[in-house]
């Protein structure tokens, strides 16, 4: 009896264990049920959300992978890797990580001007152009360093010019002043110069009128004894008519005789010359002796002579002669004797010389060069006198001094006294060539005095 009780208190409580058991089991069910709905419902409503993420046929592509690769590198969902990078690229594009795809085209319309591009091609389009205004920018930073190293230059070039003008400007200031203080010296010096040849002026003008009325009365004594010397030449003439060449022996009028010829160049050789006064040009009648030069008693003219020579060389004491007349079957022979009327060797001619001169024949005639007239007469042997009287031969004038204008009231006393000395030059010409025509003195320019003199100058 025993025994059965305690097989039954063992299954009862064997039951019982077991019956609290499936409760627990049921209870336990039903709970793992309840939770298995609540995480079925709970899956799918992820799975739905996931699929809102990704599609099914989406997580097998290869950049998908590659996402959720990188996400888990960083220990993130996708969704998160992708926001984070999102965030970074808004960062990195407008520079706030919440920035969004609409307000990120906003902003790359604004960049490329409403252009459809992308960013990256619009930043190579901007970096293009940053390069290509750098290099325009390093262009113009190179030619503004150039210009402004031309700049530089320049500016030392005008600073030298500048400082070179200032040392010049100073110079000629410097020399101004010093000119300033001599034409101020100069101008008093002047002023007084000027007042001393205003009464020398006046002086000189008084000296002039008074030498202008002695000259006009001097002028006057010698026209008067210029009509009496004509009166007296003429009352001579006419007394001394047809007996002037009337010699006592025919042998004095002999000039020379005839030492050679020469038949070939038809010429005659002359025992006269240089120291005989002959000179080219000069003509001789030929005689065969000295009875056949007895002139005409009622003309006191010669008679012809058998030939004519004119002198065409002259040495000192002989001369050649060419044969220009020569009587046909009465030639000319040695020993015939030759005369000249007019020619005289043994007379000392008396000159008066006045005038410029080209002596030197230079081309120049001047006042200075009638001294060397003088001596080419004096060397022929003739004598010169400063005065025009009865005993003068022969006048000789050389160009006529040339009177300067009138000089200015005012002008320097040297510059009058010059004008004064030159017109009164100017006046004795005139004048003497003047009283010589009025007492028929012989008037010789400069050429014929030298063909008198026998005296051939050239250049």
């Amino acid at each position: 009896m025993a025994g059965r009780t305690s097989v039954g208190v063992g299954w009862g409580i064997s039951f019982s264990i077991i019956s609290v058991i499936a409760l627990g089991l049921f209870v336990t069910t039903v709970i793992f049920m309840a939770q298995k709905q609540s995480a079925t419902k709970k899956f799918n409503e992820l799975q739905s959300g996931i699929s809102e993420i990704v599609k099914d046929g989406e997580r097998e592509r290869d950049d998908i992978k590659q996402l959720k690769v990188a996400a888990g590198k960083k220990s993130q969902s996708l969704v998160a890797f992708l926001m984070s990078s999102q965030e970074e690229a808004m960062q990195l594009a407008t520079g706030s990580p919440k920035a969004t795809a609409e307000e990120l085209q906003k902003s790359l319309d604004q960049v490329t001007g409403n252009k459809s591009t992308n960013m990256l091609q619009a930043i190579r389009e901007r970096d293009a152009q940053l390069t290509a205004e750098r290099k325009r920018a390093s262009d113009a930073e190179a030619a503004r360093q150039s210009a402004q190293k031309d700049l530089e230059n320049e500016v030392a070039r005008v600073k030298a010019i500048e400082d070179a003008q200032k040392a010049t400007i100073a110079a000629m200031t410097a020399q101004i002043d010093t000119y300033k203080g001599e034409v101020d010296k100069y101008a008093q010096e002047v002023g007084e110069a000027k007042r001393g040849m205003s009464e020398h002026e006046e002086k000189v003008r008084a000296d002039a009128a008074d030498n202008s009325a002695q000259l006009n009365a001097r002028i006057a004594d010698l026209e008067r004894e210029a009509l009496l010397a004509r009166d007296t030449i003429s009352r001579l003439q006419s007394e001394l008519k047809g007996r002037s060449l009337k010699p006592g022996d025919e042998y004095a009028l002999v000039d020379a005789e005839v030492i050679g010829l020469d038949p070939a160049e038809n010429t005659a050789f002359l025992n006269i010359g240089q120291n005989q006064k002959v000179r080219v040009g000069l003509s001789f009648e030929v005689y065969s002796e000295p009875t056949a030069l007895r002139p005409d008693a009622a003309t006191g003219d010669y008679p012809s002579g058998k030939a004519s020579l004119e002198i065409i060389k002259v040495d000192r004491d002989t001369a050649t002669a060419r044969i220009v007349r020569e009587k046909k079957g009465n030639p000319v022979v040695r020993g015939d004797v030759v005369a000249n009327a007019v020619y005289d060797p043994n007379k000392v001619y008396t000159m008066l010389v006045f005038g410029n001169f080209d002596a030197n024949q230079d081309g120049f005639a001047t006042a200075n060069e009638t001294s060397d007239v003088k001596s080419l007469i004096a060397e022929w042997g003739g004598r010169t006198v400063e005065d025009l009287s009865g005993e003068v031969d022969f006048l000789v004038l050389g160009r006529r001094p040339t009177i300067p204008p009138p000089p200015p009231a005012g002008a320097p006393n040297a510059v009058i006294e010059e004008y004064v000395r030159v017109k009164n030059l100017s006046d004795r010409y005139d004048d003497l060539f003047r009283r010589a025509t009025a007492t028929s003195i012989p008037v010789l320019n400069e050429n014929r005095l030298y063909t008198l003199i026998g005296k051939r100058l050239g250049r």
